[in-house]
């Protein structure tokens, strides 16, 4: 038995000539790969347009072959009667392929035919994608050809076998057209292993004019940007391999925005990072925030960032939800949120523990006037009919900042509140009690990372390869930077998704401290119930708190 698997993984990059490919096709007793028997197996071998070699084995099914199956093939019971089973033939056949790109006609009934039965005889699996011919003649010839049949294409191209039915002859056939397909593709910027795949698992109209946009982009890492004839940067985005992504757009994609994008490219730049991923994440946040590209979801998405304000100088503040955030003003931010339905869930959850007025009207020390429902219920202090005064206020709001720096009371009482909802039937209330809990806790989830991040001042630390990092003031400091600038606290909303990149690579990433200015500190006190609250809200919700409409 075979201990590796017949493919090996080959470069994306490497050029089609280079390619060893095994052409492969089946003669079976039907339609499905569990159901039915490989009858015959045929393949051809070829490498940069010439055949090195080929197989063919008649294979015993242990069972009766249908009779119109034998009436299209001319393999019947008799002819296949003393040839070997499959489990006999694999092996032989497996050498044989090992190394190469699988290719066939409609590749996936032959692929999953003899997966199913390596699979049941416990034989490594073949390694994918396949190549499909079909799939590719249809990026290639069609519409010039009626239909992207082994038959019609052999007739096309005039190859000098013609498909009958038979393995070997088919696999051979299918050889020629595919050396031919190769050929057209090599026009149309289809010239590697990694173009080849993209073009035949690409869908919608291909856009192969533009594919020579591509050819000066590197095999590297880093950021690409479409650009229009206007020089308007139209699309921001990262890639491993940005000659290969860029590449992939042009070979077809259904979804009407590409289509749309594509049709205005004009001519498409590329920037490597050496930094490797964090560093493109970065660029591309900082690109697409400079850009605002139309094609970019987040271009425009980053004005919809909230935050949650209390500005302490007020006779008697309250939370407001608002989507800018001053510096050095001496207000209390939250923040930034996705939006600003999140936000007023904070909002929500920290006025059901700290009862802070919430009415919009601006007070003064002596502004008085009629009270509202909330005040009657016992759900606001009611300064406006002056039941409080603005320093038993102030303890209020004094109480709430200290929540906020220790919030391990705030978050069990909000907890103790649902389970009691809960435990009384009243669900729904219970559900948004929950929502509240989970904006609230992802929120200052955030902002504890985000304050010994930027308030590291300069920092240096080793990821995996021994790559150095050094962040300024939150911000990544790329080889090319002169003048780095830092990100202030509470973070600007058009800095928010750049802090979220360097925030979620590092949850991913380990790394080394190598030195920084101010110690990393995170307060202990709610830290565990906080890490509770948003893994299992992680676990169990991957979507975005919604404001409930009331």
């Amino acid at each position: 038995m075979l201990s590796v698997p017949v493919q090996t993984s080959l470069d994306e990059g490497v050029p089609l000539r280079e390619v060893d490919f095994v052409v492969v096709d089946l003669e079976t007793t039907g339609g499905s790969p569990r159901d039915s028997r490989i009858t015959e197996i045929g393949a051809v071998r070829v490498l940069g347009g010439e055949r090195i070699g080929s197989f063919q084995a008649l294979v015993n099914p242990g069972e009766a072959i249908p009779p119109f199956i034998s009436h299209l093939t001319g393999i019947d019971d008799l002819l296949v009667r003393e040839e070997p089973p499959i489990e006999a033939v694999l092996p032989a056949f497996l050498e044989f392929a090992r190394g190469a790109v699988f290719v066939a006609h409609n590749a996936r009934f032959d692929f999953s035919f003899l997966n199913e039965n390596l699979g049941r005889l416990e034989y490594p699996m073949l390694d994918g994608p396949p190549v499909c011919t079909a799939k590719l003649a249809r990026r290639v010839v069609w519409p010039e050809v009626p239909n992207v049949r082994l038959q019609t294409l052999a007739r096309y191209f005039r190859t000098r076998v013609q498909p009958i039915h038979r393995a070997l002859d088919d696999a051979m056939a299918c050889a020629e057209v595919l050396d031919q397909l190769l050929d057209l593709g090599a026009r149309l910027g289809i010239v590697t292993l990694g173009d080849l795949r993209q073009a035949v698992t690409a869908r919608g109209r291909p856009h192969y004019g533009k594919i020579r946009l591509a050819d000066d982009l590197p095999r590297a890492a880093g950021v690409y940007r479409f650009v229009g004839r206007d020089d308007r940067v139209l699309y921001v985005g990262k890639a491993r391999d940005l000659r290969a992504r860029v590449k992939s757009y042009f070979y077809g994609d259904e979804r009407k925005k590409v289509e749309s994008l594509l049709g205005e490219v004009h001519h498409v730049e590329g920037e490597e990072t050496p930094g490797g991923e964090l560093e493109a994440l970065v660029l591309e946040a900082r690109l697409i925030r400079r850009h605002e590209p139309k094609y970019n979801r987040r271009g425009k998405t980053w004005r919809r960032f909230a935050y949650l304000k209390l500005d302490p100088t007020e006779a008697f503040p309250r939370l407001k939800v608002v989507h800018r955030a001053g510096t050095d003003d001496g207000c209390a931010y939250l923040g930034p949120f996705s939006g600003s339905g999140a936000a007023r869930l904070a909002k929500e959850a920290l006025e059901e523990i700290v009862p802070l007025r919430r009415c919009a009207r601006s007070m003064g020390a002596r502004t008085r006037f009629a009270p509202c429902a909330l005040a009657g219920i016992g759900r606001c202090p009611s300064p406006c009919d002056g039941g409080i005064d603005p320093e038993r206020y102030g303890e209020l709001v004094r109480d709430l900042l200290s929540s906020l720096e220790s919030p391990d009371g705030l978050l069990e009482a909000l907890e103790a509140r649902m389970r009691r909802l809960a435990d009384a039937e009243r669900f729904e209330e219970a559900a948004s009690v929950r929502d509240r809990i989970r904006a609230l806790a992802s929120a200052l989830h955030r902002s504890r990372q985000d304050a010994w991040l930027v308030g590291a001042g300069h920092l240096e630390l080793v990821a995996e390869g021994e790559r150095r990092l050094a962040f300024v003031g939150g911000a990544l400091a790329r080889a090319d930077d002169t003048d780095v600038q830092p990100i202030s606290e509470p973070c600007p909303r058009e800095r928010a998704d750049e802090l979220s990149a360097v925030r979620s690579w590092l949850a991913r990433n380990p790394v080394r401290l190598i030195a920084c200015d101010v110690p990393l500190s995170e307060p202990v006190d709610g830290g565990a119930r906080i890490a509770k609250i948003v893994r299992w809200a992680q676990e169990n919700d991957t979507e975005r708190p919604r404001a409930t409409r009331r």
